[in-house]
Formats: structure tokens, C-alpha cells, sequence
């Protein structure tokens, strides 16, 4: 791919340059000369008599009569130079203030122009065309907003910096660190430089879409692209990155190469506000400002909050087109509608003035600071210093800078989550010290010293823990200068942390209380849970720890549990706490909970339970799904690779009963050792003229066939499962609840089954059951469960309407001793008989229908 400044010279320049600098060269050169004549007399009609007279001198053509006759003069030029005048016009929209600055920024030994910006253009575009290239490179540059600076740790050096831009091999293995940068996937090109006042600017095309693009004429191919750009500053040594993040990333590992090691430009952290007075500049902003005096010329008309006082806490904006936001911010904050517990709750906002109409964003960053940037594309510097002050008046919080969020208890909470993440504090604030000393107190955080010797001759370092294991002499080199040093970092202790998070579900007057604790494996890693539960409301809370980031896979093997789950994250910065944001799991940073106080954390426990239990149906549906498909899949290959275990099957014949039978319990490793089957679930329905409902209670187990043989159910098997059903027939609850006060029976599933079993088992029930009991050992294969799954799923709206016939047909499909899909479609016929069902539907196409033609 070429590069704009090193492929067009002025004798061969077609209609291409022009296109890749975006002027309309097509529209232009079609013109016929009558329309060209009358464009460029428009043109001259914004000139004033000396920008007029200027362009004569440069055509050599007599400037010395009226401002009309100069006109004329200049419209008999050749048809060749009047269009050159209306394409450099062209140019020039949107660019005038880039152009006026770099030709004032270039040094001529002839004559300079000062009248016009159409004949500074002029005055380039005759020296050289690559003058107009490198205008289009400093004219996107400016119209992005401000980047991220760089330091280089020594003086680059200046031949080298060049070559990044103007030699092909430096061109070559920047594409590439961009390509691997990226992960592999975009393709990028250096399309133009600019390299003036001591000044290397780049700019880097990247590739994100290759289509057909409609046309009034034809579809040409159009390979869309997205810019990004750095400018290395030789004189500051430094370099100003303007980009995507992985782009960034990827420019900062190629110059640290080429030029040498980058450290990112960090001013102070700004913590000199009062956190009441910004506040009160925000909910009372029409009437309270930081500096205390009204700001003019500064109208807020839109806001942006990442979070409101409303249910599952949405973002909230609020905005009007030509008047003030603050009365209707007022309003809001008065009645509930939004909150501002932290500097961060302010995403976003806009503001109008006779400087420019522009955006200022906030950004969380990893510490837990915030910095508010402003789009300052196409500011000068003087408007830019103007409008940062005006923020500062307004707010009393700077922009550009990293603000400090401690003073807020939200921000504390992040910057203790912060602490949690690294390995070592550098430069700590008052507050950063006393919360180390207080994770130092209840252990969650160790202190680790690390010591090493290295040899000064060689540079290689070795651990060492005692003086004696330092020797006198380098085992490599021999050398007899040995220096010793030590890194001092911080460990988190994940154990003591739940230990903490274990003591606050006990403190305050809670409801929820805490009722086992259990090892749970979700892939290859083992966690520690808490399980409480709300005697009043009836609802159980799985409390898990991590301080590992949970892929989406893990999320999904947890969410198969079915069991709502806060899952406290310690250490991760916040977009990873949304990202664990799944279904049945609601995610939460561990320095929220280390802050709450004994009587708001009950508070907290109870609102993220109410946000998951809000959302049970969907994730029940969303794991029975996906339970569906594994079961509908699983083979002995995969069972026998480890792929899939009894622990998994156990999960998903579970999904698949609950979003059937929604009165359903799974007990299996949560009640390891405990004399009782893998769970229950129950059968209510009515008849027709009775108005008590028939109610059935029934147990299963699950068996996973590991060897193709089908599942041997032995004699152990047979005394287990006796065990089970006499266990739970002597349970009151199952005695009150059941027509039969006792389990109907008890369900062996597997996905392959030992024929000769299902006699063996049935008679040992019939001899050895209590006298009183008469609960069945029924059979069924997972494949007539997932069957029978799809049924439900495909006829879920007839099914609902036709629940008694529905539940009464599964009742009679349970009388059989061996279920199969014959009997499946049996017991099912007339609960998907439309014509008898308990509700009937109202036909909506029909009455659409009718309306249409009205």
C-alpha cells in the first residue's frame, strides 16, 4: 500500500489524489465551462478586493483596475486553471483554520501571502502538491479530540523518527505490530504524514468493512476505513496517541522498538475539592456553582447518570434543546428519580456556547479515579483554556486531570478493589495508607518480600531467601560483583476474605441467615459458597468469592445450579463487574461490601436478591435450554473424554424438570451424605367438577452410563433407593402435601439403562417397601425426557392454557413402569387437543385481518 506523500509529484497527478485527500474531483471535472464560470464567480464574490488582487499577482495578470474588472480578469483564465481553483476550494472547506496554520507555521524565502486562504493554497499547491497531503493529515488530526501523551525515557532520535514515517520497511513492521495488536484480524495501512516544526504526524488507515457501496451511477467497491493517528513531538519528546485502545496499545509496543521506552505523561491526581460543594453544583446547579459566582456563556442543555434511585437502577438523561437542564436536574434529584453517591454517577454531558457546542464525557478509570474529557476537536488553544475554566467554575473539579473519588463511599469501594488488584502501591494518599493498614489488620492483604542477588557483569537475577545462598561469585560468569535487592509487594488472602464476608452476613438485624457452606466446581477451578436463606420471604442466596474474572462458559456452568448467586468479585475493575452480570448471578466488588454498614448490608443482600428472583424466568428457560441441547448431544465419546460428568447430567436433567414441573427441588451434592435421592418435584391438577386438586409428589435420580453397557442398578443401588423413599414417604410435609401421603414414585434416569434392571428393582420395591407404601420405581430414559421437552417447548402457549389435562396426562405417563416416547404421545393427546382446552385462544390474525380491510 503506497503512502500519499511519497506517490504523487505534480506532473502526475489524476483524479486520484484528489479523491484521497475527499475533494469532489468528479463532480468538479464534469462540470461543462459555462457552470464552471458560474461557480467560480460565486467563489470570487466572498473575495475582498486585496485577497482578489493577490490572485492576480499570482496568475501575473493586471490587478490595477476596479474589483469587476479584476473579476473578469480571472474568470479568462484557461478552463484547466479555473477548475484547479474550484477543486482548491473545495479542499479548503471545513480546513481553513488548518491551513492558516500551517502556512503561517512554514518559512519562505519568496514571497508569503496573507489575504486569502484560497491563494495560500494556491501558493502550496504550485510548490508542491504534497503540501495539500499533508494539510488533509493535520486537518483529521485536529479534528480529534485530545489523546493519550507519552514520554520517551531518552531523546529519540531524530533520524529514526523520520523514517517511521517516509521509509517502507519502518512502514512495513508498523502494519505488522498493528495486525498481531489487534489479534490478527485488521488490516492497516499508513496512509499520509505531515513532518514540520519539529512535529512527525502520522496518519494510519484501518481496514473495517469491504462492500459494495450504492451509487446514483454504479456500486464501486468501498473499503470503508476508521483513522488513527500519533504525533511525535522531537523538541518535547514525547508522542500524543489518538486511537482505539488495542490500537494505542499496539503503537506504544512499535515505538518503545524503534525509538525507545514510553511512560505514560501523569499529572497530580486533583483531590483539592470539597465533595458537598460538588454535589450541590449538580443537584442545585441553577442556583450553585463551585466558584460560588455565576459562570456566563456555559449552558448545560443535556446530562447523562450511569445510574437512578429507580428499580434495576437504568441510566438515566436528561436533556432540552435551547434551556438549561439544571431546574429539571433539581426536580429529579428532589423526587428520587436520580442519585449521586460518587463523582462517577456523572457519564456524560453537553453544553452550548458562543465558543462551541460540545461534549465532556467521564471515564472510570482502573484505580478507581475519574477523568473528565472534553471533545476538544477544532478548538483553538485560547477557546479550549477559555471552556476548561468555565468547567472548573461550574463543577470545581478540573478537566483532563484524574480526580480523586475517595471522598465518596462508592469511590472508596472502587479504590479498595483497586488495591486488591495490584502487587504493589506507589505513592500512596492518606487515604490509600490507613485502608492498607486496615487490610493488613483483618489479613486480607499480606505483605510479600521478595530478594534476589544478581551479577552486575551479566545482569541475572537469582531468588534467594537466605544470606547464606548468596554466593561470592556468578555461576555464569564468574564475576565477583554480586548486588543484592528486593521487591516488596502485596498478596491478597482470598480465605480471609470470605471469612469477612461470612462474619457481615452475621452481624445487623438480618433476615438472611446462613444455612450451609459448600465446594462448588465450575470448570477446572473450586470455590467456597455461602448459602443463605430469608425465613420470612422463602428465598435462598448462594454467596460465592472469587477473585478471578469468570468467563462467559463458567457463568454458564453456574447458571446451570439454578440457584440465584451474588458473586463478589475482589480486585476487578468495573467493566468486569458488568461483564459477570449473568442471568442467575448478580455481580457485586468486594469493596462494596467491605464499606456497607452493619444496617444498610442486609439492605444490599435483599436488593440483589429481588433483582435475581425478577429475572428467574428467564434464566430458568435459558438454562433448560441450553441443558436441551447437551443432553440431545452427549455420547459416550464425550462422556468418556471428560467432557461431561454425572455432575453435569445431574445439573441438566434438573433444568429440564424445573422449567417443567416448576415445584421442584434439587438436593444431589448439596445434601452429600444425606439418605435422599437426587430431588422431588410435584404434580397438582384439577378435574372437572372437583374442586380440590389430585396432588402427587415425586422423587428422582440420575444415572449417567459411562461404559455403553447401560447403567447397572444392583443390589446397592436397589437398598440406596429403598432408603431414599422411605425416608421421604415418613416426611410430613410430603405426607400432608400428597393425595397419596407418601411419593407416588420414584423416577431412575438415565441415558442408558439395563433392561434386565427394571424387574429386579420393581420387585424389590414390591417386597421390601413398608406395608403402608405403595410408591412405584419408574424408568426413563434421557432421550424420552429431552422428547418430552420438546413437546413442551414447541406446544408451551396450548400447554399453559390446557395445564389440569396437560399435568393430569403426565400423571397417567407416570403410572407406567418404563416410559417411552409411544407413551409420551399417548398420555399427551388431549392436552394438545385445541378443541377441549380449559382456555381457548382468541384469534388476533383474524381480527387483524378485519381491521385492515375497514
Amino acid at each position: 500500500m503506497y503512502v500519499l506523500n511519497r506517490h504523487y509529484k505534480i506532473e502526475a497527478l489524476d483524479g486520484a489524489f484528489w479523491r484521497e485527500i475527499g475533494v469532489r474531483y468528479d463532480a468538479i471535472m464534469e462540470l461543462e465551462s459555462l457552470l464552471v464560470h458560474k461557480k467560480l464567480s460565486g467563489v470570487f464574490v466572498v473575495l475582498r478586493l486585496p485577497a482578489l488582487k493577490e490572485l492576480c499577482q499570482m496568475y501575473g495578470l493586471d490587478h490595477s483596475g476596479n474589483e469587476e474588472q479584476i473579476k473578469e480578469n480571472l474568470l479568462r483564465l484557461s478552463l484547466e486553471e479555473r477548475r484547479l481553483l474550484l477543486l482548491l476550494h473545495d479542499f479548503s472547506n471545513r480546513k481553513k483554520k488548518t491551513i492558516e496554520k500551517y502556512y503561517n507555521d512554514l518559512a519562505f524565502e519568496e514571497i508569503r501571502y496573507e489575504r486569502s486562504t484560497l491563494v495560500k493554497l494556491l501558493h502550496l499547491y504550485r510548490m508542491s502538491p504534497i503540501y495539500l497531503v499533508e494539510i488533509f493529515t493535520c486537518f483529521v488530526w485536529d479534528s480529534k479530540s485530545s489523546g493519550r501523551t507519552y514520554i520517551f525515557s531518552k531523546n529519540i532520535p531524530i533520524n529514526e523518527a523520520r523514517k517511521i514515517a517516509n521509509e517502507d520497511s519502518y512502514n512495513k513492521e508498523l502494519r505488522e505490530t498493528l495486525f498481531k495488536g489487534t489479534g490478527s484480524k485488521n488490516h492497516y495501512r499508513v496512509f499520509s504524514y505531515s513532518i514540520h516544526s519539529k512535529k512527525i504526524l502520522i496518519l494510519l488507515y484501518r481496514q473495517i468493512s469491504d462492500a459494495p457501496k450504492p451509487d446514483f451511477v454504479s456500486a464501486p467497491r468501498n473499503r470503508e476505513v476508521s483513522q488513527a493517528l500519533f504525533l511525535i513531538d522531537e523538541e518535547k519528546n514525547t508522542v500524543e496517541i489518538k486511537s482505539l485502545v488495542m490500537e494505542e496499545n499496539a503503537i506504544r509496543i512499535y515505538l518503545d522498538k524503534t525509538l525507545g521506552a514510553l511512560s505514560l505523561i501523569e499529572s497530580k491526581v486533583f483531590a483539592a475539592y470539597e465533595k458537598e460543594t460538588f454535589v450541590n453544583s449538580i443537584v442545585n446547579g441553577s442556583t450553585i456553582t463551585a466558584s460560588g459566582k455565576p459562570v456566563t456563556d456555559f449552558m448545560i442543555n443535556k446530562i447523562k447518570f450511569r445510574g437512578s434511585s429507580l428499580k434495576n437502577s437504568p441510566q438515566i438523561t436528561l436533556e432540552l434543546d435551547y434551556l438549561d437542564i439544571w431546574p429539571s436536574v433539581e426536580e429529579a434529584y428532589s423526587n428520587g428519580t436520580i442519585n449521586l453517591a460518587s463523582i462517577k454517577d456523572v457519564e456524560s454531558l453537553y453544553f452550548k456556547s458562543s465558543l462551541g457546542n460540545r461534549s465532556i464525557r467521564s471515564t472510570i478509570m482502573e484505580n478507581g479515579n475519574i477523568i473528565f474529557t472534553m471533545d476538544d476537536s477544532n478548538l483553538s488553544i485560547d477557546n479550549r483554556e477559555i471552556l476548561t475554566s468555565k468547567f472548573f467554575e461550574k463543577f470545581g473539579v478540573p478537566l483532563f486531570t484524574e480526580i480523586s473519588n475517595e471522598q465518596f463511599e462508592e469511590g472508596k469501594a472502587d479504590k479498595i478493589d483497586y488495591l486488591l488488584g495490584v502487587s504493589k502501591v506507589e505513592n500512596p494518599s492518606a487515604f490509600v495508607r490507613s485502608m492498607l493498614g486496615e487490610l493488613r489488620s483483618y489479613n486480607i492483604i499480606q505483605d510479600k518480600i521478595t530478594k534476589f542477588y544478581y551479577c552486575d557483569n551479566c545482569k541475572i537475577d537469582y531468588n534467594y531467601e537466605k544470606d547464606e545462598e548468596v554466593p561470592t561469585l556468578c555461576v555464569d560468569c564468574e564475576g565477583d560483583r554480586i548486588g543484592k535487592s528486593s521487591n516488596e509487594l502485596v498478596t491478597v488472602n482470598i480465605g480471609a476474605i470470605y471469612q469477612f464476608v461470612k462474619a457481615k452476613c452475621k452481624t445487623g438485624n438480618t433476615l438472611w441467615k446462613i444455612v450451609r457452606e459448600n465446594h462448588i466446581k465450575i470448570g477446572s477451578s473450586e470455590y467456597k459458597c455461602l448459602h443463605l436463606w430469608d425465613e420470612t420471604n422463602e428465598k435462598g442466596l448462594q454467596v460465592l468469592v472469587t477473585e478471578k474474572a469468570l468467563h462467559k462458559a463458567a457463568l454458564k456452568n453456574l447458571n446451570r445450579l439454578l440457584k440465584p448467586t451474588m458473586l463478589i468479585l475482589v480486585g476487578q475493575a468495573e467493566k468486569l463487574i458488568d461483564y459477570s452480570n449473568y442471568s442467575c448471578v448478580e455481580p457485586i466488588n468486594f469493596g462494596r461490601i467491605y464499606i456497607e454498614g452493619e444496617h444498610s448490608f442486609p439492605l444490599m443482600l435483599k436488593d440483589i436478591s429481588e433483582k435475581i428472583y425478577r429475572r428467574s424466568k428467564t434464566y430458568l428457560s435459558a438454562a433448560a435450554n441450553d441443558a436441551h441441547a447437551e443432553l440431545t448431544t452427549v455420547t459416550i465419546e464425550k462422556i468418556n473424554n471428560k467432557k461431561y460428568n454425572d455432575k453435569h447430567f445431574e445439573d441438566d436433567v434438573f433444568a429440564m424438570l424445573k422449567d417443567i414441573f416448576p415445584n421442584a427441588e434439587k438436593w444431589g451434592k448439596e445434601l452429600s451424605g444425606k439418605p435422599v435421592p437426587e430431588g422431588i418435584f410435584t404434580l397438582s391438577y384439577k378435574e372437572r367438577g372437583n374442586n380440590r386438586p389430585k396432588q402427587y409428589v415425586f422423587s428422582y435420580d440420575c444415572k449417567l452410563n459411562t461404559n455403553g453397557q447401560g447403567y447397572n442398578l444392583d443390589k446397592g443401588e436397589q437398598r440406596k433407593a429403598l432408603e431414599y423413599v422411605n425416608t421421604l414417604n415418613a416426611n410430613e410435609y410430603i405426607k400432608y402435601f400428597s393425595d397419596k401421603e407418601q411419593l407416588r414414585g420414584h423416577i431412575f434416569i438415565s441415558n442408558k439403562f439395563k433392561e434386565s434392571n427394571f424387574k429386579t428393582m420393581t420387585e424389590h420395591f414390591y417386597k421390601h417397601l413398608d406395608d403402608q407404601y405403595d410408591t412405584k420405581a419408574i424408568f426413563l430414559d434421557v432421550d424420552v425426557l429431552v422428547y418430552l421437552h420438546s413437546i413442551y417447548l414447541k406446544h408451551y402457549e396450548l400447554l399453559s392454557n390446557s395445564r389440569s389435562l396437560f399435568y393430569k396426562g403426565i400423571f397417567e405417563l407416570f403410572s407406567d413402569e418404563h416410559i417411552t416416547e409411544e407413551s409420551v404421545d399417548n398420555a399427551l393427546k388431549k392436552a394438545l387437543d385445541e378443541q377441549i382446552a380449559e382456555y381457548q385462544r382468541l384469534e388476533m390474525r383474524k381480527i387483524t385481518e378485519e381491521l385492515e380491510t375497514i
